[in-house]
């Protein structure tokens, strides 16, 4: 089938994001959407955390790097996971550090000095983990850094996790949400550890007594579980969580623990990949689940992506108008009354040229949906990106890109906002990608024209993530190549004090760095980045190959290393 969200023919997704081949499938055999050259009866892997990655000997060549990097000015970046470097006042890592990647960041509104990071964080021998980094300054030192305990089965196959994201509820209960999956069983997991003391101590996630890892059930911890080798044609991929009131009248979800009941809801929402016994893919809809004694019990997952008269092509399953080939979904609520948006990236296209934004929005607290309205073109399609190792890239690159963004809104007054990238203004030889925001103030029924926040660049941006500050400043960071040259990446904020109709844009990274150096064989650092606001605040998260390893001859550096970087910036208020 096509994928709509890279290239052509066969597919492949890790840790959340979908990867494209162009040609033929590998002769290794069909490739699937869960692993590299995935085949029937093999495990669906997680490729960013694969071993064979981890432990490659290809890679870039040395003329694909650019020795050095270069600083913006006095250093303010503050690496969030500790000095991971055999010797802390060496430039480089020197084999001791191990990569991270895919940032996600939560202000605790009980107290605002109190902010958690987290990431990727790989270990080795095992796989990655969810690295979890707490300050209790507001973001200016993280003193307290550990790694999440993964699912834990009877049989301790639970080895490999990812997509982390944080987030508080309105007591001040932090949750860290991620993916969980074991290679020889089959297990797909979505899992939440919660702390209610800031960060410091976390539950660990705990499923049933069956044997063997399978046919464990949704509890404390877990929200949903595929059901191990007995139902290996589903993964559970790409969550996101928020919390949020329930809206009145809303019942509990049955079997909620009383003791426990939260003034919030807490909602994830995912992709439920469903494949075929050859590995391609039937269908990829977003569903939800959803709890109210901060993660015990939880409300079967359902689906919620819908169908609309716009998705018209079934590159998968042929069923009339489904939107059912999704990813990249993120979910909000309305604080006024309870009402959940979730935005998601569509491919029911011809996937040639572009896929789409769609929202989704519930008001009887997640039980059921609107129908898929459309939020935004995204040109994101096959022939709109050079292809690197199997996935689609910019040029003079190697590292795999993807379009998405996320969703917000304003509590004052429930304007939602979006944010993506795309190619629209570049071409698969020379790109151009761009950074857009488009707004809505009827409740995602209509969308504004999408404002470029990169127009006065011939360079490229990726990965945005917007944050709408109490006040209604939105704030977007996203990855820059404008400032040190083509190959080497920095970090940019661009902030509206005019509900998103102007931005203006400043370098927030103090030193660029080579994607190309992220992560072994060079292909990968990562699918999105974090941000989070409080009145005159952003705290843009990213990730950062500053102290990585100058490459070798014809090959990757020994050790790879990517760290979590984080800055404090200062943005303007509203009355």
């Amino acid at each position: 089938m096509r994928n709509r969200f890279g290239a052509v023919a066969t597919v492949i997704v890790v840790t959340g994001a979908i990867l494209t081949f162009t040609g033929a499938p590998s002769q290794a055999g069909p490739r699937g959407r869960f692993g590299i050259d995935a085949k029937p009866g093999r495990p669906h892997l997680s490729g960013a955390a694969d071993a064979k990655f981890m432990n490659a000997t290809g890679g870039v060549t040395a003329t694909q790097q650019l020795a050095g990097t270069a600083a913006a000015g006095p250093s303010d970046d503050v690496q969030a996971n500790g000095d991971n470097k055999a010797n802390p006042f060496d430039r480089f890592g020197n084999g001791a550090g191990m990569p991270q990647n895919e940032t996600s960041i939560a202000i605790n509104p009980t107290n605002p000095k109190n902010v958690i990071a987290s990431a990727n964080d790989y270990e080795r021998g095992v796989d990655s983990t969810m690295g979890l980094y707490v300050s209790f300054d507001g973001g200016k030192t993280f003193p307290f850094s550990r790694q999440a305990r993964n699912v834990i089965t009877p049989d301790r196959a639970m080895l490999g996790s990812g997509d982390p994201v944080v987030t508080f509820d309105r007591d001040g209960v932090a949750y860290a949400v991620f993916i969980s999956f074991a290679r020889a069983t089959f297990d797909s997991y979505i899992a939440v550890s919660r702390s209610t003391d800031g960060g410091l101590t976390w539950s660990v996630p705990l499923d049933g007594p069956a044997p063997g890892g399978s046919l464990m059930t949704p509890g404390d911890g877990i929200a949903a579980h595929n059901g191990g080798p007995d139902d290996a044609e589903i993964f559970h991929d790409k969550e996101w969580a928020v919390t949020g009131p329930r809206p009145a009248g809303v019942p509990l979800v049955p079997g909620t623990d009383q003791g426990h009941v939260s003034p919030d809801r807490l909602y994830v929402t995912w992709t439920k990949f469903v494949s075929a016994p050859d590995g391609s893919v039937v269908e990829s809809p977003i569903v939800i689940s959803y709890s109210d004694d901060q993660g015990r019990h939880w409300s079967p997952m359902h689906e919620i992506s819908g169908s609309a008269p716009f998705c018209t092509v079934q590159n998968g399953d042929q069923d009339g108008t489904a939107c059912d080939e999704d990813q990249f979904s993120v979910p909000v609520v309305d604080h006024r009354t309870g009402t959940v948006y979730v935005a998601f990236e569509n491919a029911n296209t011809d996937g040639q040229l572009k896929n789409r934004y769609a929202v989704v929005a519930s008001t009887d607290g997640g039980a059921t949906f609107s129908a898929p309205t459309f939020v935004s073109d995204v040109f994101d399609g096959a022939t709109k990106y050079p292809i690197c190792q199997g996935s689609q890239t910019l040029d003079l690159m190697c590292g795999r890109i993807n379009a998405a963004g996320n969703l917000d809104i304003d509590q004052r007054t429930g304007r939602l906002y979006v944010s993506f990238a795309d190619n629209r203004n570049g071409t698969a030889a020379d790109t151009n990608n761009d950074v857009f925001v488009t707004s809505s103030g009827d409740g995602g029924r209509t969308w504004s024209q999408p404002v470029n926040l990169t127009a006065d660049s011939i360079d490229d941006q990726i990965y945005p993530w917007l944050s709408v500050t109490p006040d209604g400043v939105v704030a977007v960071a996203y990855f820059d190549r404008r400032y040190s040259g083509p190959k080497l990446m920095d970090t940019s904020l661009s902030v509206s004090t005019n509900d998103g109709r102007t931005f203006s844009t400043r370098r927030v990274s103090d030193r660029s760095w080579n994607p190309d150096l992220a992560f072994r064989l060079g292909f990968f650092f990562g699918d999105y980045n974090g941000l989070a606001t409080v009145r005159g605040v952003a705290i843009p998260l990213w990730t950062d190959a500053r102290f990585a390893e100058p490459n070798v001859t014809d090959n990757n550096p020994p050790n790879q290393q990517s760290d979590v970087m984080i800055d404090v910036e200062q943005i303007p208020t509203r009355r």
